[in-house]
């Protein structure tokens, strides 16, 4: 939709009464204004609609606050949930007196990314898709004051749920650790997950698969194709957008939390990526080695792994992120590369072996990231190692095969550990972030107002509150 004509034809085909303006914090956190349609006019779509950027987490100081959203109409879909008839529209953040892009602005630094893909020319096109892990509940409570700290969870698939005694049940509870591709009935998601992937397809966003997960309490899983880096940006937020918004209409509750229940599977995003060149694939060389890898994956792979440490930062912004990315699970918690092995940093997957499926697949993160920046960091670690021609066997990061605890502890002692703690991450992104901000796709600024604002509202608050298992072990000490 180019011009205005076809975006008021589009309106007023859907018999559209609203616009609504989208746009994501530097965390991930996605916002909106809205305007009526009568409203939109050749001055509305050039000068945007102003906001208040200092109330906006990351963005700017109260001094410089006034900013602007400009609508990028290609991204237009209807709103299902709004009652409303409503136009949803992502939107790019402007600098209000220049009009140019704002430079934290999540969108504009996964287009910048893109850009400088192609300003290298090792291939001209990346390609991204997330997997979507996340749990459906019953019921969440929580609080957290000076007197009061809980969280209570109710799944009706174990029957943790006070509105649903066992007769209702049937017999039908989910066992521990059973619930990967459960069937129905003991699958009381999937009618949900039906009617979120025609949603979904009907915004454009295209769904490879969807199952239940292993968590018991109601995890689940969608798989989409891929994108390119911004479009997958896009297409994420109207994943979670749509996913918690279906949920709440049928009287559950979505959360993308890494690690809402001890001893349950945790959710992870792990994204599957590969880089193409007028089409053609670039990671696939039959015969190559490892795992007939092209050198040029194997040198993206080097620097994924060589940067592991400090893309955590992004991919894993959390202090619950690092409560999943513990021993004992299929998370990763060394930096190596494997094929099919699900605890690996970086799996290479087994049935992906033909040239136009052959990809990577980077496991640590987890859904707190912001998308967009978590896709650009990846794609900047991939070319930092492909610049350098970085191999990861000479830095012993794999490949591995089999259990690596099981290794002679010699070889697995030289296996870089991940970062165990949101504070080991920031660390590590401080002291290694040249390869976001040389090339001007992050600017200089992000790594430490990212970071300290993290502390600050996260780390630090979370440090301050007492636990209530701190109770249980020291009450009568």
């Amino acid at each position: 939709m180019k011009t205005l004509q076809k975006f008021l034809n589009y309106a007023r085909e859907h018999e559209i009464a609203q616009v609504d303006l989208k746009f994501t914090d530097l965390f991930g956190g996605l916002h909106h204004v809205t305007v009526p349609l009568s409203r939109v006019d050749e001055r509305f779509l050039t000068q945007g609609v102003a906001f208040d950027g200092s109330s906006i987490p990351g963005f700017a100081s109260v001094e410089r606050s006034d900013m602007l959203l400009r609508l990028d109409r290609s991204t237009a879909f209807v709103d299902p949930f709004a009652k409303v008839p409503t136009v949803a529209v992502f939107c790019d953040i402007l600098e209000p007196h220049t009009h140019r892009r704002f430079a934290l602005d999540p969108r504009f630094i996964a287009e910048q990314a893109e850009a400088l893909l192609k300003s290298k020319g090792y291939a001209d096109t990346a390609w991204f898709a997330p997997e979507f892990e996340f749990y459906v509940f019953q019921n969440v409570d929580f609080k957290s004051s000076e007197t009061t700290c809980f969280f209570s969870i109710e799944s009706a698939e174990t029957g943790s749920t006070v509105s649903l005694d066992n007769s209702q049940l049937q017999g039908y509870a989910i066992r521990h650790g059973r619930g990967y591709h459960a069937e129905q009935p003991l699958d009381r998601l999937f009618d949900y997950r039906s009617t979120l992937v025609q949603m979904l397809e009907n915004v454009g966003v295209t769904v490879r698969y969807h199952h239940h997960e292993a968590g018991e309490a109601g995890q689940i899983e969608l798989e989409v194709m891929p994108c390119t880096p911004r479009a997958m940006g896009d297409a994420s937020q109207k994943i979670k957008y749509f996913a918690k918004n279906l949920a709440r209409q049928m009287g559950m509750t979505a959360t993308f939390m890494p690690k809402p229940i001890a001893g349950q599977a945790g959710t992870g995003m792990h994204f599957h990526q590969y880089l193409t060149k007028k089409g053609q694939p670039t990671f696939y060389q039959k015969g190559g080695e490892p795992y007939d890898l092209s050198p040029l994956a194997v040198h993206y792979i080097g620097g994924i792994l060589s940067n592991a440490s400090a893309l955590l930062g992004i991919t894993n912004p959390s202090t619950i992120s690092y409560k999943r990315l513990v021993p004992g699970f299929e998370a990763p918690i060394r930096a190596f590369f494997s094929l099919g092995n699900r605890t690996a940093a970086v799996r290479i997957p087994i049935y992906a072996d033909t040239a136009a499926e052959k990809r990577i697949e980077f496991r640590p993160p987890d859904a707190t990231t912001n998308v967009y920046l978590a896709i650009s960091a990846m794609l900047l670690a991939g070319l930092d190692g492909i610049e350098k021609e970085t191999d990861p066997t000479a830095l012993h990061l794999g490949p591995y095969t089999g259990d690596i605890e099981k290794l002679p502890e010699k070889i697995v002692r030289r296996i870089p550990v991940l970062p165990t703690s949101l504070s080991e991450a920031f660390a590590a992104l401080r002291r290694g972030s040249d390869f976001l901000t040389r090339d001007g796709v992050f600017p200089p600024a992000f790594v430490e107002a990212f970071c300290s604002y993290k502390e600050k509202n996260e780390a630090e608050a979370l440090r301050r509150l007492p636990h209530p298992k701190e109770f249980e072990l020291y009450y009568d000490c």
